[in-house]
């Protein structure tokens, strides 16, 4: 009989062979004293990827025939996935060290309840990089539209510094890039909701972790670097749109499900006539303007 692992790390996959596979070498050439499996979801990539992984024994092959977007393809993996633990990790990763088994470790030792674990990511050169954030909130959306801009154009704006850990720290949420959850959190609390195509939807869920009494914690000590804009991105204008649309339909979905219906349906009439990069950007045409403007406004299902 297999025996059950400790952790099952699910990769959902979109035309990323060519970041997939050197993720999956580094996952096998770092990853020690820890029972896991590796679960690969193909939202029906055309880059070869199905012939690739298909043969591949080190992994558990999972093709839907369609893009599920991200956190379908994480649910989808999820059903097939037999670990004590969850690790949802990004196709455009490579673990730098041991870093399946620290986050396990620590997981197993956390004196607490926890949610959502994940580490400080690195760029190539080994330079943290964006790893969590406060949970998204109305108001300073709109500030961020209205105030920021101003306090920039008059040389008095001063972000606030990033604070990483020493050790470990409490945040609101860690980045979808690398999500460590007990299974049971996630039977307690649910999974990805279904509203959600791409973007907020790890966000969305480590809001339900945190209401329902558990911490999500930043670790600092598994290294994995996250080549963000490798994946699959071709630069050109029709996928920045395609994003632009995509993130800020996300953070709809993230505000109708977490909000009192009052304010998010003011939030929607306000919000668009706000946005600023969506008008000013010069690389945009009017034409394409126009029509992200006109489905900004669409109804947004959940």
């Amino acid at each position: 009989m297999t025996p059950v692992p400790n952790v099952s790390v699910i990769i959902v996959n979109y035309n990323t062979l060519h970041v997939l596979q050197p993720c999956l070498d580094s996952i096998e050439a770092q990853t020690h004293d820890v029972d896991y499996e590796v679960i690969v979801v193909d939202n029906g990539s055309t880059d070869g990827s199905a012939e690739a992984l298909s043969t591949d024994h080190r992994i558990t092959f999972l093709p839907t025939g369609e893009n599920l977007g991200f956190g379908k393809g994480n649910n989808y993996g999820l059903k097939h996935a037999r670990g004590r633990y969850i690790f949802f990790l990004n196709s455009d990763t490579l673990l730098r060290n041991n870093a399946i088994k620290m986050l396990y470790d620590f997981a197993c030792q956390y004196d607490g309840r926890l949610g959502a674990l994940g580490c400080v990511l690195e760029d190539r050169q080994g330079t943290p990089i964006h790893s969590y954030g406060p949970f998204p909130k109305m108001r300073d959306d709109i500030n961020h539209l209205l105030i920021t801009p101003l306090k920039k154009a008059l040389h008095c704006y001063h972000p606030h510094p990033t604070v990483l850990p020493d050790t470990w720290m409490k945040v609101d949420y860690v980045t979808g890039a690398d999500l460590f959850v007990g299974r049971d959190v996630l039977d307690r609390c649910g999974a990805f909701h279904p509203a959600f195509f791409m973007y907020s939807e790890e966000t969305e869920m480590e809001l339900r972790f945190h209401k329902a009494g558990y911490d999500n914690i930043l670790l600092r000590g598994p290294r994995i670097v996250h080549l963000e804009g490798e994946g699959g991105k071709t630069g050109k204008q029709s996928q920045f749109l395609r994003d632009c649309l995509r993130q800020q339909k996300s953070q709809y979905i993230y505000f109708k499900l977490s909000s009192p219906r009052w304010k998010y349906y003011l939030y929607r009439i306000v919000h668009p006539l706000l946005r600023q990069t969506l008008w000013f950007n010069p690389h945009v045409s009017l034409t394409d303007k126009w029509t992200m403007m006109k489905q900004l406004f669409v109804r947004t299902n959940t």
